[in-house]
């Protein structure tokens, strides 16, 4: 199995001082987080298999790099674990994807999003889209940092997040997060207002105003009657 380097670029990743790991477990331990498995091109193009062995040393017998033919010209892709950008901390995968209540990098700083105990995991969201397109690009820049990936399931395609999630102990509920305390405070500091303005109490529920004459009360069935009666 080939151990690739840990970096957030391909350009870190070719440093000589880069570590490395042959497992996402390992390389997430040795990174702090969340670690992907990226194929990204070098740049520049060779116009010989020779002139990419001398840029690339180690280019031939190293799972690391492939070389490939692309646009007339040889060019050099290099696998290495990218480090993920930080991660959403919510109680569910429909909550991350749509209001966190942060990210973290890390389980201390999921702890301290959470105000306990987190742990990472990966979800599939509720939607299924009918094409794999369609899933990629809704969430396309979750996907290319690598915080989510699509999976094939009956109907279609869904969307697999990761995110922290906090950990329930049996028959313990677990502790609301500050920003969740800080927002049940606010509303209910907040005057009571209603969703929306109050119906007329003189027109039932299957009646409606006379658009020609408002005085009037029209039902679905039978006669009208006057507003009031």
């Amino acid at each position: 199995m080939t151990a690739y380097p840990i970096a957030s670029s391909v350009a870190g990743a070719r440093a000589p001082d880069a570590p490395v790991a042959r497992t996402a477990a390992a390389a997430a331990r040795l990174a702090g987080g969340l670690v992907f498995l990226a194929a990204e091109e070098l740049p520049g193009a060779f116009a010989d298999i020779a002139a990419a062995e001398a840029a690339v040393p180690g280019l031939y017998g190293d799972g690391r790099y492939e070389l490939i033919w692309r646009e007339d010209a040889w060019r050099v892709v290099a696998r290495y674990w990218r480090i993920a950008p930080p991660a959403p901390v919510a109680r569910s995968a429909s909550a991350a994807a749509r209001k966190p209540l942060g990210v973290a990098r890390t389980p201390d700083d999921a702890r301290a999003v959470l105000g306990g105990p987190a742990e990472l995991v990966a979800e599939a969201l509720p939607r299924t889209y009918r094409t794999l397109g369609r899933a990629r690009m809704a969430f396309r820049e979750a996907v290319e940092a690598g915080l989510a990936r699509t999976e094939e399931r009956e109907g279609g395609y869904v969307v697999v997040l990761s995110y922290w999630r906090p950990v329930r102990s049996p028959g313990q509920g677990a502790r609301l997060a500050q920003s969740e305390r800080d927002e049940l405070a606010q509303r209910a500091a907040a005057p009571l207002r209603p969703d929306g303005p109050q119906a007329d109490p003189f027109v039932g529920l299957f009646e409606r105003l006379a658009p020609e004459n408002p005085a009037i009360v029209l039902a679905e069935e039978g006669d009208g009657r006057t507003r009031g009666e």
